[in-house]
């Protein structure tokens, strides 16, 4: 009936399942072995949550439902995470009855301005320096339509501007001498602009 286990403090013979000592209450249990054979539930909780359907591979409901109640505690932190993993992108976490709900975005674009503000030391390098209208010339090409200046003198491309106007697009360039002034009338895309030996060439792309 018994086995061959006995109680260290009274001797009494007891199964070696027992737990506790039914005569005098000392504690058999030994957690390291516990773990080995029953997992890290431990023998107690395996006994406790008896398994579905008698036994075998079953899973205890109980079981379920504890490790479900561990996760919805720690769903606040498992939100948080998720927030702070998208914080940098327009994605939003919602949290629902029935779950988490993660809607995603795209990581804002920067926008940059082809628009260029001037320095003071380039207010100072037009300081004194008559305006005037370069002559141009135009050549429409396949893909796109060039406006060439004949604009000298010109010695850093940073010293071009090119503003979009309602009707077209003004271009300023500060020359070793003067400072040109230019009106273009189309309302194409601009590509760029360049400056060579011949003066300065504006790019526009085609629609």
């Amino acid at each position: 009936m018994f086995g061959k286990e006995k109680c260290p403090r009274c001797k009494m013979k007891m199964k070696d399942s027992y737990s506790f000592c039914p005569s005098c209450g000392k504690d058999l249990r030994n957690p390291k072995k516990d773990e080995r054979d029953f997992g890290i539930l431990g023998k107690n909780n395996v006994e406790e949550y008896p398994m579905i359907g008698g036994g075998g591979l079953g899973i205890s409901d109980k079981i379920i439902e504890k490790l479900l109640n561990g996760l919805m505690k720690n769903m606040p932190d498992m939100v948080k995470g998720f927030e702070d993993q998208f914080n940098n992108t327009n994605s939003k976490v919602e949290q629902t009855p029935n779950g988490i709900r993660i809607q995603f975005g795209k990581k804002p674009e920067k926008k940059v301005s082809k628009k260029k503000g001037i320095t003071s030391e380039q207010v100072e390098k037009m300081k004194g320096k008559p305006r005037v209208e370069a002559k141009s010339n135009v050549r429409r090409l396949a893909d796109r339509v060039v406006y060439e200046l004949k604009a000298s003198g010109i010695d850093d491309v940073n010293d071009v501007f090119v503003s979009k106007l309602e009707s077209g697009y003004e271009v300023k360039a500060i020359g070793k001498n003067k400072v040109y002034v230019n009106i273009i009338p189309v309302n194409l895309p601009l590509k760029g602009y360049k400056i060579d030996g011949a003066g300065l060439s504006v790019e526009f792309g085609l629609k």
